[in-house]
């Protein structure tokens, strides 16, 4: 069903979810055959989880404080661990290295799990659909080789969470681009977002059925010759261009995953309507 480079992921580290236990009982809690331990469910009301709640939001700051874009301990609370929970993949103390441990300023007295991922996302009003608004990963941190681990933490969020259709925000030219066009098309809602923190943003809804986590998670990349054009990330002028189409009406998607060419990168749009 997945490609065995998952499995072997699935191997080293837990799932966790964070947050309140009411809708835990919403969630799945075995996917791809990888089930919650029970000390995995943290309750975000619980002061014994303090330490891990840290962590996460350490994880956070690490991940999008230089983009200026961190969370305070409040949004985390707020907007992510009460209505709707942390989903994330976590490794045992023994298990983390020095560099990453002194990173996260654990304590020397503590010897629960350690995050390494973690997504987050919001349920709205709209038929149902989520926000998903964070996803981190400090793979790079591991002696263990887990390239992947972003995708796969996305694709079983949306499993856990039961999402289908996800809205998003980021921006052009993020690394986070290759996890969701490996997922799914991104429907355009807007190419061009002032109001967001960093203009260059676009924002976006997916499909995240099963069929499409699955089709993703099988080990091949996925490409897409049919496209109409090309947006170069650092194209504001041609991004502003397609946020008027948008707004006129028109329908776009982004397609495929990116294309590198020549140190730059490109995205491929498909025309909808």
């Amino acid at each position: 069903m997945i490609a065995n480079r998952y499995n072997e992921i699935l191997n080293f580290v837990e799932p966790y979810l964070l947050g309140n236990p009411k809708v835990f009982d919403n969630y799945s809690l075995n996917v791809f055959g990888k089930e919650f331990n029970s000390d995995s469910l943290m309750s975000c009301l619980s002061t014994k989880n303090y330490e891990f709640f840290k962590l996460v939001h350490k994880l956070d700051s690490l991940t999008f404080g230089h983009q200026g874009m961190g969370m305070d301990k409040w949004v985390f609370f707020d907007c992510s661990a009460m209505p709707a929970g942390i989903f994330g993949f976590a490794i045992p103390r023994k298990l983390v290295p020095d560099k990453l441990l002194r990173i996260f300023e654990v304590p020397d007295d503590y010897q629960g799990l350690v995050p390494i991922t973690m997504y987050m996302a919001i349920p709205t009003s709209d038929r149902g659909r989520w926000f998903g608004h964070n996803l981190s990963s400090l793979s790079k941190f591991l002696d263990q080789d887990v390239r992947g681990i972003g995708l796969l933490t996305k694709a079983f969020a949306c499993q856990v969470f039961q999402i289908e259709w996800c809205y998003g925000a980021t921006q052009w030219g993020s690394p986070a681009l290759e996890i969701h066009t490996q997922l799914s098309d991104m429907k355009l809602k807007a190419s061009y977002l002032p109001a967001h923190t960093h203009q260059n943003s676009l924002c976006y809804v997916s499909d995240y059925s099963l069929e499409n986590l699955e089709r993703a998670l099988n080990g091949e990349r996925r490409v897409n010759e049919d496209y109409d054009f090309l947006i170069e990330s650092a194209d504001l002028v041609a991004q502003k261009d397609l946020q008027e189409k948008i707004e006129a009406g028109s329908e776009f998607s982004i397609c495929a995953r990116p294309i590198h060419r020549d140190e730059k990168i490109f995205y491929p749009i498909k025309k909808l309507s």
